[in-house]
């Protein structure tokens, strides 16, 4: 982690140096642990492993708009399977501008280099690995009108992912693409208004996931877009929060075959308690379809439950509790898969800004093809703070 660690130095003196950056932070976080499958797949293959992770954060005024700031950069090394061991480096930033009285105009942008590996084949007594360097991008315009009691909201946002070229283990292979890359556009368009003591909202949005043409048959990924109209409605109740939304999405792609069906509910919701003892209870469901990061070559209609419950055990220490269980039935194929995970950490903080967590985490997924089931089971141990 030398380079980690040289990074976090640079950071901190360039924060210390910068008179613009005086409100800057930095958080950071290192530890370790051990994992029973560190491919996430049926190879099954334990390892241990190190990481770090550092951000610089920070914002400063200027007149009637304001900019932010992140630069971060994360590793995570592999004992026995260096060819997979991650680097990611980051840079995010954002702009707000007053237009007129009420009328805000936001700004963002960021790219990341991600430098990871995988198996590509791997046989009794033979494993060939890969490493590449991907880039992920992202950029947004946002545009937010307070009138008629109410706000309204327009929202451009565009992300792309480009893939690297593969660097097999294996001498005399050629680097070559494996995956391919997209570019997710996304317009979304709000109103909120207050309504028996809450807020009521109505969401238009349209998502279209583009794939380069001469990627498309090679790689087997194709083209989709959704479009999503739904209503929302949030009210707190002393320590109850609860927001519900609910409407229809339609998918539509060439590739989008006569037996399938475009029309989906779309459906959200969150409910928060505030119990006693620094105690939190949430749950969360979502039902939504997915264009990017999937395994199926279009799209898939995804289902994903969330509880969790964070509690002071002791003035220092804290417990929390996850867990998540992710259906997902592609569009593509006929074809299911099922993720559960579950998590539970401790956390003991020394200080206000440094703390020690132990966290055990389980996944198990599930699949049609009952062959590609798998299971990890993972334990780690970071300390983390901020200056």
């Amino acid at each position: 982690m030398r380079s980690l660690h040289g990074l976090l130095f640079a950071m901190l003196a360039w924060g210390q140096c910068n008179p613009a950056m005086a409100d800057s932070t930095v958080n950071y976080s290192f530890g370790g642990g051990r994992t029973s499958n560190v491919f996430k797949d049926t190879t099954a293959l334990p390892a241990s492993f190190g990481e770090g992770k550092v951000a610089l954060r920070g914002s400063f005024d200027l007149e009637d708009s304001q900019f932010a700031y992140a630069l971060t950069a994360s590793v995570r090394r592999l004992a026995r399977y260096r060819f997979a061991d991650e680097r990611t480096v980051g840079l995010e930033t954002g702009f707000t501008y007053e237009l007129a009285e009420g009328v805000r105009l936001t700004l963002k942008g960021g790219i990341e280099q991600r430098r990871d590996g995988d198996i590509f084949l791997a046989l009794p007594g033979l494993l060939i690995g890969y490493r590449k360097a991907d880039v992920a991008a992202s950029a947004s315009a946002d545009l937010t009108v307070d009138h008629a009691g109410g706000k309204s909201h327009v929202t451009a946002a565009l992300s792309s992912l480009n893939r690297g070229l593969a660097e097999f283990t294996l001498p005399g292979l050629p680097r070559t693409q494996l995956e391919t890359g997209y570019r997710l556009a996304t317009l979304t368009a709000g109103h909120i208004l207050p309504l028996l003591g809450g807020e009521l909202g109505a969401t238009v949005e349209t998502r279209t996931n583009n794939i380069p043409s001469n990627e498309q048959q090679v790689f087997e990924r194709f083209p989709a877009t959704t479009l999503r109209g739904s209503l929302a409605y949030g009210h707190a109740f002393g320590p109850v929060t609860l927001m519900a939304e609910a409407g229809l999405m339609r998918v539509a792609s060439d590739a989008l075959g006569t037996s399938v069906d475009p029309t989906r509910p779309y459906l959200k919701a969150e409910l928060a308690v505030r119990l006693p003892r620094e105690t939190v209870l949430k749950a969360t469901f979502l039902r939504d379809i997915q264009l990017a990061d999937i395994d199926d070559p279009l799209g898939e209609d995804v289902r994903t439950i969330g509880l969790s419950l964070e509690t002071a055990l002791t003035e220092k220490l804290k417990l929390a509790l996850g867990y998540e269980e992710a259906r997902s039935d592609w569009l593509y194929y006929d074809y299911r898969t099922r993720m559960r995970s579950v998590k539970a950490a401790f956390t003991y903080t020394f200080a206000k800004s440094t703390a020690v967590t132990l966290e055990y985490s389980r996944l198990l997924r599930h699949e049609t093809d009952p062959a590609a089931d798998f299971t990890v089971d993972g334990l780690a141990a970071r300390l983390s703070g901020t200056f």
